[in-house]
Parts: structure tokens; C-alpha cells; sequence
């Protein structure tokens, strides 16, 4: 259960909102945007694939997550989370639009977006196991656990993107978890 820690980044956060200024996000300041897509498009990629299963269509689906977030880059309001819990948001809900236009058909999570170089952190062999794992569970308990141990996401975050309380990402999680112990035994 070592691999159940949530990946932390460790690079600096983008300051996107200075005290009394609108956001730079907002005011769509080119450089912002650009650290914010350098820094963030891998792991919206690596969101979108292992939800859709389909290389060309979670390359469709993370260029229209920035798309979107461009278009609607008024609506974000700094509420104290990075700007990678928006965008998870806008991932997730694009991700629900192209699974209902292919009802049943894509996985609910594909391991080849846990395959990759081995110098990516984010793509440790222990989250590959984990990912097999999760695949099991429930289409709920799978997102919670895919979005805070796999994409690491902070309760907050977590909670920010599936549109409900930090309480209520903490109830799933922890059912999600005893169901996955249940599985994979004592020893293990």
C-alpha cells in the first residue's frame, strides 16, 4: 500500500493572482498560459487517456480542456487551489461527454497512461499495479482514487473537481481503499 501516497509535485506553483489584480488567468497573460500549459498539459494528458483509453482521443480531449479554459478563462475565481483543480474540472467534464457519445465503450482506466519513461515520476511501476487495481473498482471510487493517488490531487482539489466537500471525498476514499485492502488481502 506504499503506492496509496498521493504524488506530490514539487515544483513552485504558478502565482496567477496578484493581492487587489484580476487573475492573469483571466486577463489571459500569454506567459501565464504558457507555464500553465507546460506544467499542466502532461498530467491532463495522462487524466483524459487513462479515462478514454483512446490515445487520439485524449489528445482531442486535453487540447479541448485548454481550448475551454481559454474561452471561459473569466469564469475562474482563485479560491485559494492552483489552477490545475479548474482544469481538472473542465477534464472531467469533458472526459463524461465524449464517454457518453461512446456509451460503454472505453475503459475506466487505461494502464497505457501509466506507461512511459521510467524517469517520470508520475508514472512509477507501483501505480501501473495500482491502476490495475483501481480498474476494478467502482466508476466513483475509481475517479477519487485515480484524481488524488494517481494525478495527485489534494483533498481540496479532489473535492473542487468532482463538485462536492472535502467530507465527501474523504467518505469515497476511504470506502474505495477498504475495498481495494479487501482485494488485495492483509499481506499485500
Amino acid at each position: 500500500m506504499a503506492a496509496m501516497r498521493p504524488h506530490v509535485s514539487h515544483e513552485p506553483s504558478l502565482t496567477i493572482v496578484e493581492p487587489g489584480e484580476p487573475s492573469l488567468i483571466q486577463r489571459r497573460d500569454p506567459d501565464a498560459w504558457h507555464i500553465l500549459f507546460e506544467r499542466e498539459m502532461p498530467a491532463i494528458y495522462r487524466y483524459t487517456l487513462s479515462r478514454l483509453g483512446n490515445p487520439g482521443e485524449a489528445e482531442d480531449a486535453t487540447s479541448q480542456v485548454f481550448e475551454e479554459a481559454w474561452k471561459h478563462a473569466d469564469s475562474f475565481h482563485d479560491v485559494g487551489l492552483p489552477a490545475r483543480a479548474w482544469l481538472f474540472g473542465i477534464a472531467r467534464h469533458i472526459v463524461g461527454t465524449h464517454r457518453r457519445r461512446w456509451a460503454g465503450r472505453p475503459p475506466q482506466v487505461a494502464l497505457e497512461a501509466f506507461d512511459g519513461s521510467a524517469s517520470d515520476p508520475a508514472l512509477d511501476p507501483q501505480l501501473i499495479d495500482l491502476a490495475r487495481s483501481i480498474a476494478r473498482l467502482d466508476r466513483s471510487h475509481a475517479e477519487v482514487i485515480s484524481l488524488r493517488f494517481i494525478h495527485g490531487l489534494s483533498l481540496q482539489e479532489a473535492a473542487a473537481v468532482l463538485g462536492t466537500s472535502v467530507d465527501g471525498v474523504k467518505g469515497r476514499q476511504a470506502r474505495a481503499l477498504a475495498e481495494l485492502r479487501r482485494w488485495l488481502g492483509p499481506g499485500e
